[in-house]
């Protein structure tokens, strides 16, 4: 048995059973699901002005590091950019103390340069 025709199959039966018979797409919006494919939007201005950076982030990140990894470590850290506030203020309307700010922007920023390069180390 062929996996991928399996997968589609199931695949095809779950977005019938979910949404053609629910009444949420027609069938010409079915088959048009069929035959989508996924186009990227581009890069935005800051994208390019920054990508030198990614580039480099990427070139120097060990290949044994998963990218999924490289992602889930972000994760952790966009959560921790949050959670470094809960222990002076659970609903963010108090005064913090400012290095809170400056871990915050720098955890995000980590987060962000995480999310960029995964896709570069993976390829």
């Amino acid at each position: 048995i062929n996996a991928e025709y399996m997968g589609n199959t199931l695949l095809n039966q779950l977005i019938k059973i979910t949404f053609f018979k629910m009444g949420f797409i027609t069938s010409e919006g079915l088959k048009n699901l069929e035959s989508y494919k996924y186009v990227s939007g581009g890069y935005s201005w800051l994208d390019n002005k920054i990508n030198p950076y990614w580039v480099f982030a990427a070139s120097i990140t060990p290949k044994y590091v998963s990218p999924n990894l490289l992602t889930i470590i972000g994760a952790l850290f966009m959560a921790l950019s949050f959670l470094i506030f809960l222990p002076f203020d659970y609903t963010l309307t108090k005064d913090v103390p400012s290095i809170l700010w400056f871990m915050n922007i720098l955890f995000q920023f980590i987060y962000q340069t995480l999310d960029a390069i995964d896709g570069k180390h993976a390829r």
